[in-house]
């Protein structure tokens, strides 16, 4: 039988020096996650608001380089040879629905984490259910939920820190889908009122 390790012994000590092999239970990013999540269920709907604003700045500040430089590259291709966009087009269309596909498991993860304390938000404003010992009762399943949900994720996505970093940038991913559509409309809409 096939030994990888036997076989190809160096590069078998590379991938574990890079990629070591660390138990869900030991990660700071799994615990993080969880203790963002407590936050985000005991916080009011403001509350909620500004920290999903905080992670949109923090991911907005992370990504927003390359995503510039990459604008900037893909721009500078198309300009240099414009039928290059159609396929650039096609192949991130391609490689989205691949991540999509690939990635369903941490998108339900992803909706769990954020559609949950809404829910409680919304549940506790219609019942006034706000005293500690509630809201602890409120926040013990989902909790749970979520630790075990990240868990059965962890042996598809071995990768903790990017399962995490996948669930804490959807605000800003969702943001910067939405945004272009609404400048645009703004900056078509500015010369005209200026004529007037």
């Amino acid at each position: 039988m096939f030994n990888f390790q036997q076989e190809f012994p160096k590069t078998a000590r590379y991938l574990k020096q890079k990629y070591p092999s660390k138990e869900p239970l030991n990660s700071f990013w799994h615990w993080a996650t969880l203790a963002l999540f407590s936050l985000l269920c005991v916080a009011a709907i403001k509350q909620q608001l500004v920290l999903i604003g905080i992670l949109v700045l923090v991911s907005a500040l992370i990504k927003g380089p390359g995503i510039l430089f990459f604008g900037a590259l893909y721009s500078f291709l198309v300009g240099l040879f414009p039928p290059i966009g159609i396929v650039l087009s096609a192949l991130f269309f391609l490689l989205n629905i691949r991540l999509l596909t690939k990635s369903w498991r941490v998108n339900l993860v992803t909706s769990l984490f954020y559609l949950y304390p809404l829910g409680l938000s919304v549940f506790r404003q219609l019942t006034q259910w706000d005293a500690p010992w509630q809201i602890a009762l409120e926040l013990l399943p989902g909790l749970l939920l979520l630790h075990f949900v990240l868990l059965q994720v962890y042996y598809f996505h071995p990768n903790i820190r990017q399962v995490a970093w996948t669930i804490l940038a959807t605000p800003f991913e969702l943001l910067s889908l939405i945004l272009p559509k609404r400048f645009k409309k703004l900056f078509r809409t500015a010369p005209q009122t200026m004529k007037h």
